[in-house]
């Protein structure tokens, strides 16, 4: 079966920054591979654009640049300052909990948007965040394997696809 619309994909592969050679960021293994619906919106468009036609079995190697991966680093978004009351936690042993260096967490903005942010630093009465994807800015190399073709399974076809993302957490 080949990679085409509405079919699921499961896939292993090695990521690394901007070729074969650049430092190794994360992979899918057989024992934990990489599952998208195709069409789904939940990956990366030039990285599904580059699996359709593919079939069951096939190796791959894609280099995105950073403006088809995670786009560029945008500084404006690497020092938001964000009230600690607007995460609403329950009590104190709650914020301690989660607002850590490092943690990444889900902010809404004015407008009920939510974006992911990474902590970098927690001060008194406000977080600094970095708004970045954390691969912004940054070419990535793919080196994989499509493992499955398949039609979803009805738990799937009653998923609506939304939080569906590249990488693996």
């Amino acid at each position: 079966m080949k990679v085409e619309e509405g079919l699921v994909v499961v896939l292993t592969y090695k990521l690394y920054e901007k070729d074969a050679n650049g430092k190794f960021i994360e992979e899918a293994t057989p024992e934990e591979p990489f599952l998208f619906f195709v069409g789904s919106g939940g990956v990366l468009p030039k990285f599904e654009e580059a699996l359709m036609g593919k079939s069951e079995g096939d190796n791959f190697k894609l280099a995105l640049g950073y403006l088809d991966a995670y786009g560029e680093l945008i500084e404006q978004y690497q020092n938001v300052k964000v009230d600690k009351n607007a995460f609403g936690f329950v009590d104190k042993e709650e914020e301690e909990a989660f607002l850590q260096v490092g943690h990444i967490l889900s902010v809404a903005d004015q407008d009920g948007d939510v974006y992911d942010g990474k902590i970098i630093q927690v001060n008194k009465k406000d977080v600094l965040m970095d708004m970045n994807h954390e691969l912004a800015g940054i070419d990535l190399y793919f080196d994989g394997k499509i493992v499955e073709v398949r039609e979803p399974t009805k738990e799937e076809s009653d998923f609506d696809g939304e939080g569906v993302e590249i990488m693996p957490s």
